[in-house]
This record gives C-alpha cells, structure tokens and sequence, in this order.
C-alpha cells in the first residue's frame, strides 16, 4: 500500500504496477515463482489438446487465420482472470461475429512486406498454441525470420524461456527475453529484445492484454504492430468497443 500511495497512477502501465505487488507477494511467501506448478499443468494440459488442434488448423480453409483464432482463444489461459477455460470446444464453436475486430488481410500484406517478425508472447499453456501459430506462419512465410519473446522473469502464469522450452517452441525459431514484468517494461528489457523491438520495416505481433496494456499510447517507429487478444474485461470492452469474450485482431494505430 506504501508502494500505490506514492504511484502516479496515469503514468504507470498496470503490468508495471502488477510487477511490483506479484513481487511482494512472492517475497512474503518466500517463493521465487509460486505460480510454477500451475503453469506446468496449463503446459501439459494444453499439450494434450494440440494434435487436436493442428489437425483442424490444417484442415481449415485458410489455416493461417485459423491458427491465429486458436492462439487467440488460448489467451483464455490466464491466472489474472477467472474465465472457463475449453480451448478445443472454443476453437470448435467459434463463429465469425465473436471477432470483433478483424485486420487479418492487413496482417497478411504486413508480413507479405516483411523480413522480420517479433512476436510478444504471453501466457504458459497458451504458449502451445502460439507454437501452433508460428509453425502455420513459416509454411506460409518461409522467408520470413520469425522471433518470439518470452518474459525475463517468472511473474503470475506468464510465459518464460523454460516454458518455451517445455513446449518445442526453441526448436522452431529463436526465443528471446523481453523483461520480468506482465507486459513490455522497455526501460528493463534486455538489449537483444530492443534490438529486434526496434528493427526498421519490420512487424510486431502482441499476444494478450499485458502487451497491449503496455504498447498502448506507445510510439513505435517504423513498425507495424498488431494486437491478438480476447477481451476478459470492461476496460477492454470500453477501449475496443467490442463486448467481454470477442476477439480483438486490431492494427495498431497512432496513440493506440
């Protein structure tokens, strides 16, 4: 309470306020990562549901943008919120009027463009269908040098390296570190990640609410960022104007 007395609440993004209180939380019960055994169970319990989704990934019409739709509805895997979680059945009763906000051709001619994609991951368990999404994404771009960020640090469900790891996404493409907070804190990222943050012509892709909380407002030269996530709150009802459970597939735009 010390801490949010002397916070300036309308420059602080709340994943860096989120930092901070999950720190103090794992310090009292002096545990470095108290969340660590329920984030192996998201992996493993999403790891049984992945042939299932890759065949209707490869099955689909257009897999990319089926892909896209399970790593969104796999943002539903997060410990910050008490949303059911039913990835398959999700992915199985999904219709076209649950995403809300739809730039996946512009997404497409971004990457057509491209020579570089950093992807922002977010949750464990959600991870495995991130995996999903890039191994879909290099069939459909094999020219395109895919990179994926993970958190520095464990904090709440969020992804790290070991998650990474567990998963088979190392194997795939290069996995960096980004900072130990539940979103992007620049000012603590590593100097790998600012690199490819800031490479020219290149694009971002942000998974989840903490990335997008924390490049809100942000300016971001010479990138196109796009933002994949579910809207689990009121917040993200009112800022998207799209209803609690939609999918948001948003295009960054200026001061958003």
């Amino acid at each position: 309470m010390d801490y949010m007395m002397n916070l300036d609440m309308d420059k602080e993004a709340s994943p860096i306020i989120g930092k901070t209180a999950y720190t103090l939380v794992a310090e009292a019960l002096g545990v470095k990562d108290p969340y660590a055994s329920i984030k192996e169970e998201q992996n493993q319990l999403a790891l049984q549901f992945y042939d299932e989704a890759k065949k209707i990934v490869n099955n689909a019409k257009d897999p990319l943008f089926k892909a896209i739709i399970v790593a969104a509805l796999g943002n539903t895997i997060d410990l910050g919120t008490h949303h059911k979680i039913d990835v398959i059945n999700d992915i199985k009763t999904f219709t076209p009027d649950k995403l809300a906000i739809d730039d996946y051709e512009t997404f497409k001619q971004s990457l057509l463009g491209a020579n570089h994609l950093l992807v922002l991951l977010d949750n464990a368990g959600e991870i495995v269908f991130d995996k999903l999404l890039v191994e879909t994404m290099l069939k459909s771009f094999p020219d395109l040098e895919i990179i994926c960020s993970v958190r520095s640090a464990p904090i709440i469900n969020d992804a790290t390296l070991e998650d990474a790891k567990l998963v088979g996404l190392t194997d795939l493409v290069q996995v960096i570190e980004a900072s130990g907070t539940p979103g992007i804190d620049l000012p603590t990222t590593k100097e790998e990640f600012k690199k490819h943050f800031f490479l020219k012509d290149g694009v971002i892709l942000s998974k989840g609410q903490g990335n997008f909380e924390s490049l809100y407002g942000m300016e971001i030269p010479d990138k196109e960022v796009y933002y994949l996530l579910k809207a689990k709150c009121s917040l993200m009802e009112r800022l998207f104007s799209v209803k609690e459970g939609n999918i948001i597939f948003k295009k960054k735009t200026e001061n958003f």
